[in-house]
């Protein structure tokens, strides 16, 4: 059937489409859309796609091959103890064609637009998308993945799709859209990290913070240091239930060998990332979160040791100890190795939650301290920071750190990611700082989805209340003039992992409070928490079930 046909007279069309079609909804929301109303109908077989760049030739087969159905439909509890449900929508198969003027889809690169926007037309002429580079015909083509799974959810076997006809343009608000993957406490394997990749893509997010090390395990290959993995990867046991729980013991089960990524597998994965335009920010953990390190390399600590990966959640006062240069040389050689592995412009270097306990007690430390005239321990971490940026720099870096990384003096080149509330974030940027909003209050995903986790039967969670609406709520601008709202480059989200030790738990937790996230960062304007539900409703949760993607049932069943 050919892609696109007037029905009947078009004043009869547009009254057969208000009778026959729901609206159509789009997450995040576009900056602008507007429905026609007249019917459309879309190939159930094939869709043929014409790309007018090389570029987007292999951004189409890329497209294709993220439409591929994962599962076969029906619901499953799954060992894990969450239940997947995937639908029975079809999606049409893709097929590429050099004929411009048969194509059902059409791409093109229009740089008068900016980089991440986009223009899609829907008409009977087929469906155009234009994007100011590939990274905006990218979203456009996220746009049409959610259109064709809502025609296809209420399609029957056989008949082709319908939609409506549809204009949009569209651009993100902030060019740094994020979610943070922790894999040091719970590990997950290449492919789960590149399904993460997938659900970000789907929700327009552009960047993968990978969290690589900290005290319970280090995750990164480094050649040079060796131990890091043969010895930093393995704890030798895992903290049963919660942290706070009266009498909570230990598995007594090793945990973590072979839990690394190799040089190979990391480029596999920014590969994977690169084609589906998303950066991948890594972190290597410093001063503090160290104690992996220490567990291989003992002489990096102030105390010697000897140390062992950490078995528990929480805190550590052994950290990484400033006053040897040593520990300098180390450092340094660990991001020679991954700055040459990933290409984007951000090294996150944690700084967050270090004590300074070692460092009162450490000759080497208080050695430093006289030397460069510091009054308190705390300076100590400010020195350790503005070395490594300036190494970083020289190697055409950037540095980020979580905001702790204030307290210590940071430079104006610094970028500042807030994670204890917006505080922090809000002082950055007053300062000069640019920020990523990361507040724990707003897009810490390890925190529960309803008021009564236990009741609701909640998987286990760190603790805290943040439901989907909560995430929607946030404003990135509150409290800042519009000479500071510059600085605010992004939002990201924070899955961490203490007590999510299976990829379908992260899936639940993420989603569909991903939705939220995607919406406060893409767009500028919102029109209310009951339409972005509603769209949610009609439109990602069709597409978790089309894709078999986890997702936490609460708000879909009215539960808070």
């Amino acid at each position: 059937m050919k892609f696109l046909k007037t029905v009947i007279a078009p004043a009869i069309a547009v009254a057969l489409a208000s009778a026959d079609l729901h609206a159509v909804s789009i997450v995040p929301q576009p900056t602008v859309m507007r429905e026609n109303r007249s019917l459309v109908y879309l190939p159930s077989g094939k869709l043929s796609v014409y790309a007018s760049d090389e570029s987007l030739k292999s951004l189409e087969k890329v497209w294709a091959e993220s439409l591929e159905k994962p599962y076969e439909p029906g619901t499953e509890k799954l060992a894990s103890g969450f239940t997947r449900i995937v639908s029975s929508a079809v999606l049409p198969k893709i097929k590429s064609t050099g004929n411009e003027a048969k194509a059902n889809v059409r791409l093109y690169i229009d740089p008068a637009l900016a980089q991440e926007e986009y223009v899609m037309e829907v008409s009977q002429e087929g469906v155009s998308i234009k994007g100011g580079t590939a990274k905006g015909v990218w979203w456009g083509l996220q746009s049409l993945t959610q259109i064709l799974v809502q025609a296809a959810s209420s399609a029957e076997p056989g008949e082709p799709l319908r939609t409506s006809g549809l204009y949009i343009q569209d651009k993100p608000h902030f060019s740094y859209r994020g979610a943070m993957l922790d894999c040091c406490r719970h590990f997950f394997t290449v492919d789960e990290v590149k399904k993460f990749i997938d659900i970000l893509a789907l929700h327009k997010l552009n960047t993968l913070h990978w969290h690589l090390t900290d005290d319970q395990g280090w995750r990164i290959e480094i050649e040079k240091y060796p131990l890091l993995t043969q010895v930093g990867a393995v704890r030798k046991e895992t903290k049963v239930g919660h942290y706070n729980d009266a009498g909570a013991g230990y598995d007594g089960i090793p945990y973590g060998e072979g839990c690394y990524y190799t040089r190979k597998d990391i480029e596999d994965v920014l590969a994977y990332a690169s084609a589906r335009q998303i950066t991948v920010v890594p972190e290597i953990e410093m001063p503090g979160h160290a104690v992996a390190a220490l567990a291989g390399y003992p002489w990096l600590g102030c105390t010697g040791g000897p140390y062992e990966v950490r078995t528990t959640w929480g805190i550590s006062d052994d950290v990484f100890c400033i006053g040897k240069e040593t520990t300098f040389e180390f450092l340094e050689g660990v991001l020679d190795e991954v700055c040459s592995l990933f290409p984007g412009e951000y090294i996150h270097v944690g700084g967050d939650e270090c004590p300074a306990i070692r460092w009162k007690s450490c000759p080497d430390c208080q050695a430093l301290m006289k030397k460069e005239g510091f009054s308190e321990e705390r300076q100590l971490q400010g020195y350790l920071l503005h070395r490594i940026e300036k190494y970083l720099n020289s190697k055409g870096k950037k540095l980020i750190g979580w905001d702790e990384i204030l307290e210590g003096g940071v430079t104006p080149t610094a970028t500042v990611m807030s994670w204890r509330g917006p505080q922090g974030g809000i002082n950055a940027a007053k300062q000069g700082n640019d920020v990523v909003m990361a507040p724990n209050n707003f897009f810490y995903l390890d925190y529960y989805q309803t008021a009564s986790p236990s009741a609701n039967g909640e998987p286990l969670g760190i603790g805290g209340y943040v439901p989907l609406e909560k995430c929607w709520s946030f404003d990135p601008y509150d409290q800042l003039d519009d000479d500071t709202r510059k600085h605010i480059k992004g939002i990201q989200a924070n899955t961490w992992t203490e007590y999510i030790s299976s990829f379908d738990h992260v899936q639940h937790m993420d989603l569909p409070r991903f939705s939220a996230l995607a919406e406060v960062s893409w767009s500028e304007t919102r029109t209310g928490y009951d339409d972005f539900l509603s769209r949610v409703t009609s439109s990602m949760k069709p597409l978790y079930e089309y894709f078999g993607i986890i997702y936490a049932p609460y708000v879909f069943k009215g539960v808070k």
